[in-house]
């Protein structure tokens, strides 16, 4: 039996959990589910969506919540799915609302890429009583959930994945390198958009003014309106403008990761970040923040370095000490790109969520 799978995913698409949406709907695919996927018409995810060959609904999400939720409602007594999954906050409610309707019609499922911190215990008991399951991308996330009220029973943990292109040991990153005039340089990569406390900005900033000017910071994903905020806010730590490269959002990623030396996440705050893996994909030595989630694939000293976020110039030694040892550099970025070929690609998170959902209705007919 082909069961049918609905996957809320509405919002522009740069999101990570948008990315995950995609991938989990092309994975179920690969193994014979039926899915569909509403999105938000003219999104980023639409558009991905179609490029993959998925079914691909999409809606006016502006409109009125009614008009929304009556749109989704009659799709969904059309489709009639075995499951839903919701990605985002807007998805996640009309869930509910379908759920208050409908009742026990289907197996609801939110994935969670991280735990809002806004009135959590209210938000877990409504979790509690209109979701079946919770689908964390991280134990980090899993426990966070668990502690703010989630019942353990109903907090499955799958880690998210990342793609990447079956010619990457041919890509290179020499022409990023040569267009920008940074081919004589360090470059120390980020890919993240710009949130000065949460993504670690600060902490980044504070450790890239004490390098000198052999290194530069090539950050990817902050769009051209966001750009000057960034200088000005790198420019009080002493940074000049001529050390940061930000080419914007890019389709070939891949090229920016292979001109990078060293991959950066600074962060306070992850749930399991795509950019890591895609940085793992593509070779590159990396250097994370020692939080849940980094420190799930990052093990430090063998698959990268973790530096403490409390420790102010433990970052800048961690940099000073992966720029300096490229044998040792080398090693970690062997081990790292081992560790997520084998665990993190496409296949090993449809074979993970297929057993999942065939557990739930296999313990459902009990």
């Amino acid at each position: 039996m082909a069961f049918n799978v609905l996957q809320i995913s509405f919002g522009d698409g740069y999101a990570g959990s948008a990315t995950m949406a995609i991938l989990s709907s092309v994975a179920l695919g690969k193994l014979g589910y039926n899915v569909s996927l509403l999105v938000s018409e003219n999104s980023l995810t639409e558009k991905r969506g179609r490029e993959r060959g998925l079914k691909v609904v999409s809606f006016n999400s502006r409109s009125t919540n009614k008009n929304l939720f009556d749109e989704v409602e009659n799709y969904f007594s059309k489709f009639k799915p075995n499951f839903i999954i919701s990605y985002h906050s807007l998805d996640r409610k009309l869930a509910i609302k379908l759920r208050q309707k409908h009742k026990k019609d289907f197996i609801n499922i939110a994935y969670r890429q991280n735990m809002s911190k806004s009135f959590p215990v209210i938000g877990q008991w409504i979790y509690n009583n209109y979701f079946d399951y919770q689908l964390a991308c991280s134990f980090g996330v899993a426990e966070d959930l668990i502690k703010a009220g989630a019942k353990k029973s109903k907090v499955k943990v799958i880690h998210n994945i990342a793609e990447f292109p079956y010619d990457i040991e041919t890509i290179s990153g020499k022409y990023v390198r040569e267009n920008f005039g940074i081919d004589d340089k360090i470059i120390l990569g980020v890919s993240s958009w710009f949130h000065k406390e949460r993504k670690g900005f600060d902490i980044l900033f504070d450790a890239f003014s004490g390098t000198d000017n052999k290194f530069v910071l090539l950050i990817i994903g902050i769009p051209k309106e966001n750009q000057q905020e960034v200088y000005e806010y790198a420019e009080s730590f002493g940074i000049k403008k001529e050390r940061l490269i930000m080419p914007g959002f890019v389709e070939n990623i891949y090229e920016y990761y292979k001109a990078m030396d060293i991959f950066i996440l600074p962060s306070r705050s992850e749930g399991f970040s795509l950019s890591l893996l895609e940085a793992a994909f593509a070779g590159l030595s990396i250097i994370a923040s020692d939080i849940p989630g980094n420190n799930e694939i990052i093990f430090n000293g063998k698959t990268g370095l973790l530096f403490e976020l409390n420790k102010r110039g433990h970052l800048l030694e961690k940099i000073l000490e992966m720029s300096s040892n490229h044998e040792k550099a080398k090693e970690l970025s062997v081990n790292v790109n081992k560790e997520v070929m084998n665990n993190y690609k496409l296949q090993n998170y449809g074979e993970k969520l297929d057993v999942f959902l065939k557990s739930i209705i296999s313990n459902k007919k009990l």
